[in-house]
Order: C-alpha cells, then structure tokens, then sequence
C-alpha cells in the first residue's frame, strides 16, 4: 500500500515515516526544499520535494497514494501571525485535501491536537474527550489553536460530501526523536546541576511517544471502523511537568537540584526573549515565550480510552524509555 506523509521532517512526522516502513508500506515523504532531511536519507522513503502552500506542486505527489496522513502544520504555538497560520495550517490543508481527492487517494488521516478543545482540557480539571465541544478562540497567543480547529471543519467537509474518506488524531503532548517543543526544551532545561521551573504549579500532561502516535494514526487511516472518527491520542497514565523532568535529569546522568522561580518573572523574560527576537526579525520564537510559560502553568488533560476501546491502541513506549532515547539521540548529534 502506498502512503504519502507530509510534515515528514518533524517529530511527529518522522516518527509517522519510520513506523509504516517498519509495517511494509511504501512510504513517499514530504518535504520543502529548505527542511533538514538528513534523517529521512537513512530511510527507505521516497522523499519528494513540494510545499502544501503552493497547490500546484501536489499533485504529481499525491498522485498513486492510497492514504494520505497529513501530518504538517505551522508548529510555532504563541509565535507568529494569523497570516502565516492560515496559509500553513488552514489553506495548506484545504490544498493536501483537493490533491488527495483529485489523484484518488481512498483515505486522508488528519493529524490535529488537543488545543482545539480550548478550556476544557487546559482549565476545567477533567479530561477532555473526543465529544466535548471545541472551543479554541482565535486569539494571537491561540492562533495555533484556532488554525488547528478551521484545518479540521475543512477534512469533516470533504468527508460529509462524500469526496474522500476522513479518520483523525488529536494529540496530546507529543514528545520525542527530533521533537523541538516538549523534549528540546527539558533538555536544555536539564544540562546543568540546577533546574528552574516558572511558578510553584505541576501541570498534568497527556504525554504520550511519537512512534506510539504513529501507531495510532496507522490503525485509525486502515481501519473501516475509524472511517469519520477521531482519536485522542494519551498516554495511559497522567504525566506531570516534573514526573517528565525528572525523568530527563536522570536520563542526563543523574539527580538535579530544582528550584522555583515566580510566575510572574518567568513571564516577564519571556516577554523580553519575545521583544529581542521581534527586533531581529526572527521566524522562530526564542526559547522562552509568554505562551510557553502559560502553557507550563495549565493542565493539558485527555481521555484516550475510545482509541483503547475500539482499535486496541496502546502505547507501548514508558516515559523512561522515550526520554532515555531522545538523550541518546541528542548526544549522538552533538547537541549537548
């Protein structure tokens, strides 16, 4: 069976990338002319070149894929204008679903998050599951969120009309290999003897591995019965912000000596890191930035019992192991 993955450059979709070779499928990956595919040369992919924001260059790609798991998107939460989330999330999905379903494609795997739930899973305390109502706002610190939630309603219509047939995955908190939000920020965080975290709270995450997405994401897009469902995909227990640490420090070689720093300074620097980086006309956002502290104090909380309950999924990576891979990567590129 033939797959195509876009966003095959990133965490998640490398991850996506390595786990349908490993299954036998052939696997052409996406990617634009300026990524870093040195990771992909070591697979067995095809890597093709193209950007889901140019239309025209789709086509010739899609063409002969059975499914399409779209995983690519603006991943910069809290940075950047609603113009480029647009064009990248909204549009760049709306262009990945017209070539799909004009080359024949029989299924379309969207890749969404759980920030599409806005409140629920971030304040309320509960986790949020595949039926409660999304609510994320479009504002600019949640333009990642709304994005998100417009690239969905775009899939749902091409599905209701019949056009191509949709299954989805909303993720938790994803970490992993070539992870650059979650993983590479602990790292840094945790190369030294001492560990600072923003505010006396332990937010709880749905952590769950890249590969154990993947294999969601497979069984959701050759599954009849997932045909117009969504997936949350969360680990099978709870994680906390210093339970993920934690476990990186040991990873690193050992205890560390963790303090607390106040809210409301680790807020102010990261609006600082935010002013330097606007002056240099920055794409990516610096290390720290006032979503990313606000991200640290919230819940991001998540029932994952559906994809138990009807596909048999379970992830199958413990937090100790990934972060024990993800270290090992690191060093052996030469990242300490």
């Amino acid at each position: 069976m033939k797959t195509l993955v876009t966003g095959s450059t990133g965490g998640v979709g490398s991850a996506f990338v390595e786990r349908l070779l490993a299954k036998g499928y052939e696997v052409r990956a996406l990617a634009r002319k300026t990524s870093d595919i040195s990771h992909l040369r070591t697979t067995k992919a095809e890597i093709v070149f193209g950007d889901i924001t140019d239309y025209d260059t789709l086509p010739p790609i899609v063409k002969g894929m059975d499914i399409v798991f779209h995983c690519a998107a603006k991943v910069t939460p809290g940075w950047g204008t609603w113009a480029e989330y647009e064009a990248t999330t909204v549009k760049g999905t709306e262009n990945v679903l017209r070539a799909s379903t004009e080359a024949g494609a029989k299924r379309f795997l969207q890749v969404s998050s759980m920030a599409v739930y806005g409140v629920p899973c971030r304040k309320e305390g509960f986790p949020a599951n595949e039926d409660t109502p999304c609510d994320a706002l479009k504002t600019p610190e949640r333009f990642y969120d709304y994005s998100k939630l417009m690239a969905e309603q775009a899939c749902w219509e091409y599905h209701k009309q019949g056009k191509i047939q949709v299954s989805m995955i909303r993720i938790g908190s994803s970490y992993g290999l070539r992870d650059r939000l979650l993983c590479e920020k602990n790292y840094i965080n945790t190369l030294g003897p001492l560990v600072v975290f923003p505010g006396s709270r332990n937010p709880r995450y749905a952590i769950v591995n890249s590969h154990d997405i993947a294999e969601l994401a497979i069984l959701a897009a050759t599954s009849d019965k997932a045909v117009g469902q969504v997936y949350n995909a969360a680990g099978p227990d709870v994680v906390t912000l210093r339970d993920f640490t934690k476990a990186m420090a040991k990873a690193q070689g050992g205890p560390k000596i963790m303090v607390n720093m106040p809210y409301s300074l680790a807020h102010f620097l990261g609006g600082l890191m935010e002013a330097f980086a606007r002056l240099r006309r920055s794409k990516q956002p610096p290390f720290l930035t006032r979503y990313y502290i606000e991200q640290l104090d919230e819940d991001g909380l998540l029932d994952g019992s559906r994809a138990k309950n009807e596909l048999g999924w379970a992830p199958q990576i413990t937090l100790e192991e990934g972060v024990k891979q993800y270290v090992q990567w690191r060093r052996s590129r030469g990242r300490e």
